[in-house]
């Protein structure tokens, strides 16, 4: 798949499974993207959650995205999180899912963390490749 491809497949399949590492115990989480293009893959969790703890210690996290039915196509993406600290952001996030409203005014914005990844790299399964052996395409 090409970049624009993974990041098309994403936006189109925006719920994921997280996997990152807590000492030697991998965690996995479903989330949904907010955002996917040519400035990375774009999610948000919240400050007191432990995904945020564990990225804080350890970025890299590899993100699993699956299409069902005809498609029936995974995207496995790996690579490392930075935090993005922009208010200006965390505000567009909130108009994209409103349900986080009740929150932000409750906590306020600080209480919000996104995530992105840039510079991973990625590689796809499916029935027809399932024998096959990994192939990965930069992000």
């Amino acid at each position: 798949m090409t970049k624009e491809e993974v990041f098309d497949f994403v936006a189109k399949n925006p719920m994921f499974s997280l996997a990152t590492i807590e000492g030697h115990q991998p965690h996995a989480r479903m989330m949904m993207v907010c955002r996917a293009d040519e400035d990375g893959i774009l999610f948000s969790t919240g400050r007191d959650k432990d995904v945020n703890k564990q990225l804080q210690a350890n970025p890299a996290v590899e993100m699993c995205f699956y299409a069902a039915g005809d498609e029936n196509l995974q995207v496995r993406i790996e690579g490392r999180v930075e935090m993005v600290d922009d208010l200006e952001l965390k505000k567009q996030i909130v108009e994209e899912f409103p349900f986080l409203k009740p929150w932000i005014e409750a906590q306020g914005y600080e209480i919000m963390v996104p995530y992105r990844l840039k510079n991973g790299r990625a590689t796809t399964w499916s029935m027809e490749n399932a024998f096959e052996p990994n192939q990965y395409d930069e992000l």
